[in-house]
């Protein structure tokens, strides 16, 4: 495998594409600072993977995308494809070549391809996982990746080790096990909390179930019992009815002539009764009053006895936290002795760490005396050596001077012969471009001409196309503001609705009511059967108040389900009623306003609801006409304002402020009228809309026009701007000729003169030759005498130096102490900080606590005042009532005299009514009897007798021990839950799969910790045995590099060997061993340079891309590095960035990076001579 090639576009400061064939081999790329060079090698590590923007230089994603110059625009995005030939399979593909491409846009965006499809990154770094190709690999070595390599921690350099090892695969697959092994676990645990909750919940649930089927078994059989008891029973009582009823009718002809009697007598009865059902319903109507008062008293109670219960909690909570204010403190002067013994113990340190550096001090000083000398017999050498290389200097230019000299002394024969030739070519040329020049000056007339006319056409279509900009902003802003308008009446709507949904302003016990769909006969409540007329809400809202609320339903018995249900679940109290009992009320009304039943509609099986509720209820304007009517009619109905006051009968008047949630139908008629206004509003935005379209295809149009005008006139001006640069060029041209013949003849005078001058020079160099080498012998000499007495110095710096870093590390020692005792020390102290914010928080708490039980004192005095109001109210409604009770006394004592008259008539039939009572009265036992049998039958099964007959069973033994044997076993099982029969299924197949789903988990983190094991056991192995042989490679390189001394890797903890930190140890020869951090600049790149060609060397990377690592060395480690470099080049292709010209010397081929346009990179190839250019430059 090698690397074939890349294409870049858009990436940097390559605008257009670029494509570079990267041929087997040495390749080097080559060109000035800034010009673009690295940029190559960011596009190869970008399109690899690398994610940090930084380590492209630059800020962000965006950065990276060609951002324009003066003359060019940005582009919106930018992409790199990478191709590989992949003839040897090193990638497991069916493909012989590999291409990776990466694309990224100005949004964020990024994409990754490989061979033309859609991918991820992690498929790339999979593709390529120990092949040393990648972001951590050792393909793309920079000169900060020799630092890194160099100065990094041990853990960058195991990184290019465990890759060159092959181990990075497991590894890969050991970090993805360690994920899904968390994963799992943290999932067994989720499953283990769930399956443990299910535990508990099943054992009861079994035994619950167990007793609900023997519930239903006992019950069954009891239903058969008692059924069959019943029905036995009522056929024996319908017996006796028959017997009564051939009796009963004899005698009632006889009574049937004396009931004419009776009619006067009755009809006096009948009209007395009408006015005490008057005073009766006026009776209920306060005691409904009394009855909402007593409520809202046993309301405020409550909240009363909540605010108490409230307050003592508050004091129980003020006792916790002083409590624990006290145990707060007595931990705190803990933790502040242990602070001042630390605090002595750093500065007990302290002085030890003085002393040390005083003695360092010391040695510091004699170091300085002998730098002193060494600096001065370096001074003296640097002044021979300079004098030397001056002097060499000197003679080399005389050399070269002498031998120019005697060529030039040749040459000027000739070219006394060339002047007059060449006086001739420059006469032609200048003629030549003189024609040329006028014939382009004719052509730049044209075009200014076709210039103007085009600036003219696009000025006028700016000016159009600004004038619908401006419209269509102003459509937009209308469009926005409809649109909000929409929203905001949209969520207030969608409030509404919620509301609506929800049943705001129903009691709790009438919601559950409505949605419990197992009770049978409830129709729905009073407030959804009706609907109201816009401007009555208010009113019937307060007409019915409570009574919004009531439940119709079908049939009178079918409440007491209801009611029973209430009861039990504690869901208080509801007012039902039935369709079957209630009937309507209404009354003659010809006056102001309007009666309330004829300004709401209704479904007509309601009528006679509605008509008792609203039939003798009037709707009046306002209160001044309210007050007249009520006055003028005695307050004998109930009268409503539109705005909701309320005049009641017995002259009472209600008003004020409501409850937005108990108005129902404003609700209503809200939401309706909403819905309106949004259907409109989004009709005009649709108009807004269309008219903007419109507007948009015109500037559409006029853009288009525009493109071509502004094409045209670009057009134009390039060929405008290419004849003025071809005039300009023809001008300079002729002025170069005419400049180049006036420099022709004062050259050819020049060379005249240079010749006789020229002579004389030679021969005065001759002499200056010979002195000058004789001055060279004499300062060789001194320059050796000098560095041996540098030797000898240094000798004795190095003894010194030595002394200074064992005191250097005591002290670094007791610094790091010093270092440790000050992080316990500020650990104590912000431990000291946060109990002592603690306890503030407590006495803050402690504060509030109080605080609010004063609050909550306050409300209680304000309910019990509110509660002394509604007692006050209640005193009044029963003295009123009390007054009623007197006028119904009288009425029922007038009643009771009638009636007695009517007995003094019915006197005469005594005997017989004697009899008719007593056949009647054996008729009504009998049919009590029977109402009774279906009453326990209606109660107990919810059945009629007729429905009862379906369990008729002629042969069942009917046995009272047997029912009352079967309701002891019933009672015996106590509370059952039924429905746990059903929850136990639900729970009992949860258990299964939640245990099903435990045992995978638990055999799958078995297998994931067994694959992790065996995957580090092959990682110690094969890191183990490259580590040795890298090693070994390292050392022998090294030596190869260096010319000798010696290189090793070393691990810290030989028995974590894929964990612990790994160092590099060298020792260049003619010095001690030392760390590598030690090394010069050019020491450190070589042994890096060692270390990646040692990593090749055990395992070849199809390429390696080297970016200026060359640029410390000097030109002897130059040769050596580019000598071992070839020895690796038929397994792995090399590409080099380079300003060396060894390096370039060595390569097989070389690329050029250039700016002809500035800010815009380009390549072209270059022959040797032209890299040798770059280099000087």
């Amino acid at each position: 495998m090698y690397l074939k090639g890349i294409e870049i576009k858009g990436f940097k400061s390559f605008l257009d594409k670029t494509s570079i064939t990267f041929p087997k081999g040495m390749i080097s790329i080559v060109g000035p600072n800034g010009s673009g060079k690295s940029n190559i090698l960011d596009a190869i590590r970008w399109v690899l993977g690398e994610q940090s923007i930084k380590s492209l230089r630059g800020d962000k994603l965006e950065d990276v995308i060609f951002s324009g110059t003066q003359t060019r625009n940005a582009l919106g995005y930018c992409e790199v494809t990478l191709i590989l030939d992949n003839e040897d399979k090193k990638v497991d593909i069916d493909y012989t070549e590999l291409s990776i491409k990466r694309k990224a846009y100005r949004s964020g965006e990024s994409q990754f391809f490989i061979n033309g499809k859609k991918c991820r990154l992690k498929d790339i770094k999979e593709i390529l996982l120990d092949t040393g190709i990648g972001k951590e690999g050792y393909s793309i070595i920079s000169q900060g990746r020799v630092d890194e390599i160099i100065n990094s921690t041990g853990n960058q350099k195991r990184a290019l080790l465990e890759e060159a090892s092959g181990i990075t695969k497991y590894r890969y697959k050991k970090e993805e096990g360690e994920k899904n092994l968390a994963s799992a676990t943290e999932n067994l645990e989720r499953i283990n909390d769930i399956f443990i909750e299910i535990e508990n919940q099943i054992k009861p649930l079994k035994l619950q179930k167990e007793k609900a089927e023997k519930y239903l078994q006992y019950s069954k059989e009891l239903k058969v019992q008692e059924i069959n008891k019943i029905l036995k029973n009522e056929q024996e009582l319908k017996k006796d009815i028959e017997k009564i009823q051939i009796q009963s009718s004899q005698i009632k002809d006889e009574l049937s002539k004396n009931e004419l009697e009776l009619k006067n007598t009755n009809d006096t009865l009948s009209s007395t009764q009408d006015e005490l059902d008057y005073i009766t319903r006026k009776k209920e109507e306060l005691n409904a009053e009394i009855s909402e008062n007593k409520s809202n008293l046993a309301k405020n109670s409550s909240e009363i006895s909540i605010k108490n219960e409230n307050i003592k909690n508050m004091l129980d909570t003020n006792e916790l936290l002083k409590s624990q204010i006290d145990d707060a403190d007595e931990e705190l002067e803990n933790i502040k002795q242990k602070y001042e013994h630390l605090k002595n113990e750093f500065d007990n340190t302290t002085h030890q760490k003085s002393d040390i550096a005083n003695s360092i001090t010391a040695h510091l000083e004699d170091k300085n005396n002998i730098n002193a000398q060494i600096n001065e017999i370096s001074l003296n050498i640097r002044t021979y050596e300079q004098k030397t290389r001056d002097t060499e200097n000197e003679i080399a230019k005389i050399e070269t001077k002498i031998e120019f000299q005697k060529t030039n002394i040749d040459s000027f024969a000739q070219k006394f012969l060339e002047y007059e030739q060449e006086f001739k070519n420059h006469n032609d040329i200048i003629e030549n471009l003189n024609s040329k020049l006028q014939e382009k000056n004719q052509k730049i007339d044209e075009i200014n001409e076709t210039l103007k006319s085009i600036e003219d056409k696009i000025s006028k279509n700016e000016e159009t196309l600004q004038k619908y900009q401006k419209e269509n902003n102003l459509l937009l802003n209308k469009i926005n503001e409809n649109n909000l308008h929409i929203k905001d009446l949209t969520a207030k709507t969608n409030l509404l609705e919620n509301l609506e949904n929800d049943m705001q302003g129903f009691s709790k016990g009438v919601k559950f009511l409505l949605r419990n769909k197992d009770l049978t006969g409830i129709q729905n409540v009073v407030a959804n059967v009706i609907t109201v007329k816009k401007g009555y809400e208010k009113a019937i809202e307060q007409l019915l108040a409570g009574r919004l609320e009531n439940i119709i339903i079908d049939k009178a018995h079918q409440s007491k389900d209801a009611i029973d249900y209430l009861k039990r679940e504690n869901l208080g109290r509801a007012t039902f009623l039935p369709l079957d009992t209630i009937k309507p009320s209404q009354f003659s009304y010809n006056d102001e306003g309007v009666k309330a039943i004829d300004v709401v509609e209704y479904d007509n099986k309601f009528a006679n609801i509605i008509s008792n509720l609203l039939g003798r209820m009037i709707i009046v304007d306002d209160m001044d006409t309210g007050l007249k009517i009520s006055k003028k009619y005695s307050n004998s109905f109930k009268i409503a304002t539109k705005t909701g006051e309320i005049f009641n009968i017995g002259g009472s008047i209600t008003g004020g402020s409501s409850n937005f949630s108990k108005e129902i139908f404003t609700r209503r008629n809200t939401i309706n009228q909403n819905k309106e206004d949004i259907a409109k509003l989004n009709q005009a935005v649709q108009n807004l809309k269309t008219e903007f379209e419109n507007n948009k295809n015109s500037v559409d149009v006029l853009n288009q026009e525009n493109e071509k005008n502004k094409y045209s006139l670009s057009s134009n001006k390039d060929v405008y701007i290419s004849l003025q640069n071809e005039t300009a060029t023809l001008k300079t041209k002729l002025e170069h000729q005419q400049q180049m013949l006036e420099n022709l003849n004062e050259e050819r005078k020049t060379v005249e003169y240079t010749n006789k001058k020229a002579t004389e020079s030679y021969e005065n160099d001759i002499q200056t030759l010979e002195n000058l080498n004789q001055t060279q012998n004499e300062m060789n000499l001194k320059l050796t005498f000098q560095n041996e007495k540098l030797r000898q110095e240094n000798e004795k710096l190095d003894k010194l130096q030595n002394s200074i870093n064992e005191l250097e590390l005591k002290k670094s020692l007791i610094e790091q102490s010093l270092s440790n005792t000050k992080l316990q020390i500020d650990e104590l102290s912000e431990t000291i900080k946060s109990h002592s914010k603690k306890t503030e928080q407590s006495k803050n708490k402690i504060t509030s606590n109080l605080s609010q039980i004063e609050k909550y004192k306050e409300l209680i005095n304000s309910i019990e005042n509110a509660n002394v109001d509604i007692q006050n109210k209640i005193s009044e409604n029963i003295e009123k009532l009390g007054k009623i009770s007197s006028g119904e006394k009288e009425k029922s004592e007038n009643l009771k005299k009638l009636r007695e008259k009517k007995e003094q008539l019915l006197s005469s039939q005594n005997n017989i009514n004697a009899q008719i009572i007593k056949i009647e009265s054996e008729e009504s036992k009998v049919n009590y009897k029977i109402q009774l049998l279906s009453e326990s039958l209606e109660q107990s099964y919810s059945m009629s007798l007729q429905d009862a007959k379906a369990y008729e069973d002629k042969t069942i033994i009917i046995s009272q021990n047997t029912i009352k044997t079967l309701k002891e076993q019933i009672s015996a099982l106590g509370n059952v839950n039924i429905d746990s029969i059903e929850e136990f299924a639900k729970v009992n197949e949860r258990y299964i799969f939640y245990k099903s789903q435990k045992e995978d988990l638990e055999q799958s983190i078995s297998k994931i910790n067994s694959v992790i094991k065996s995957l580090e056991k092959s990682m110690i192995e094969d890191f183990k045995t490259n580590f040795e042989i890298i090693n070994k490679n390292f050392d022998d390189i090294f030596k190869i590099l260096f010319g000798g001394g010696s290189g090793r890797l070393i691990l810290e903890n030989e028995d974590d060997i894929l964990n612990t930190n790994i160092d590099i140890s060298v020792q260049p020869p003619g010095k001690k061993l030392r760390g590598i951090s030690m090394l010069s600049g050019g020491e450190k790149a070589l042994s890096a340079i060692a270390l990646l060609f040692a990593i090749i060397a055990r395992k070849p990377v199809p390429f390696c891309i080297l970016d200026e690592i060359d640029a410390p060395l000097d030109d002897a480690n130059i040769y050596r590095y580019i000598s071992y470099l070839l020895t690796l080049i038929d397994t792995t292709q090399f590409v080099t960035i380079t300003h060396r010209r060894g390096t370039m010397e060595a390569s097989d081929y070389i690329y050029g990076v250039t700016m002809q346009e500035k800010g815009i990179s380009d390549i072209v190839s270059l022959k040797l001579e032209d890299a040798k250019h770059y280099i000087e430059e």
